[in-house]
């Protein structure tokens, strides 16, 4: 017999008897089944982004503050009639952080009522956004504003009072450029207010007359 088909022949017998061995003498078949989805596999997509603030500043009162008629040594405030709440500042912003209120009126020495004159004005009181001091009746003179109640974090540096002309309220001068008077540090849903009283009074030697003009609050969302 010819070798090669002597090998050939041995090989083949013994692969049979392996087969059978393994499968226990019975024959090994090998398909892949009909109708057998192959294993799920998955892959994600992940998305991200941020959101940016928003925020819009309103008033719910007191846009308009009319002192009426303003006597030297006396005054006059804010509770008059038809101001009865002072100015309600009103602000809306989805800042995870919060927001500044800030105000200003442009002047430096004097407050923003100015006579007709176009030259005259009244001055500010002497107490700063940084340190508001007490209105002591007959003795402070000039224009001033006070925090008296806020929904959230009422400065201390404001005083204990709770309405617009309080005894226990500090006053400040509007300053000439935007100076952060309230700080909310945290998200508030809806409006978020802050109510502030407005006070003036004159010396004796002040130009009679009318005197007006205008303070602007800007609010700003804190972003870390």
């Amino acid at each position: 017999m010819n070798k090669k088909i002597f090998l050939a022949i041995a090989a083949f017998l013994f692969l049979t008897w392996m087969y059978s061995f393994v499968d226990g003498g019975n024959s090994l078949n090998y398909f892949v089944p009909e109708n057998v989805e192959a294993a799920a596999t998955t892959s994600t997509v992940t998305l991200t982004g941020t959101v940016q603030p928003y925020i819009a500043i309103a008033f719910n009162s007191g846009s308009t503050i009319n002192f009426g008629n303003i006597s030297p040594g006396v005054g006059a405030c804010s509770d008059a009639p038809g101001n009865a709440s002072g100015t309600i500042v009103a602000i809306t912003t989805s800042a995870a952080n919060g927001y500044t209120l800030a105000f200003y009126d442009g002047s430096d020495t004097n407050s923003a009522m100015l006579h007709t004159d176009t030259t005259t004005y009244i001055p500010d009181v002497t107490g700063s956004v940084a340190s508001p001091g007490l209105w002591v009746t007959g003795a402070t003179s000039g224009v001033g504003l006070s925090l008296y109640v806020a929904d959230t974090t009422k400065e201390s540096d404001w005083g204990t009072g709770t309405t617009p002309c309080d005894i226990y309220n500090k006053w400040a001068k509007a300053p000439a450029t935007a100076t952060t008077g309230h700080t909310v540090a945290s998200y508030h849903a809806g409006a978020d207010t802050s109510s502030w009283g407005w006070k003036v009074d004159v010396v004796n030697a002040q130009k009679t007359g009318i005197y007006s003009g205008q303070v602007t609050f800007s609010a700003a969302p804190t972003i870390p």
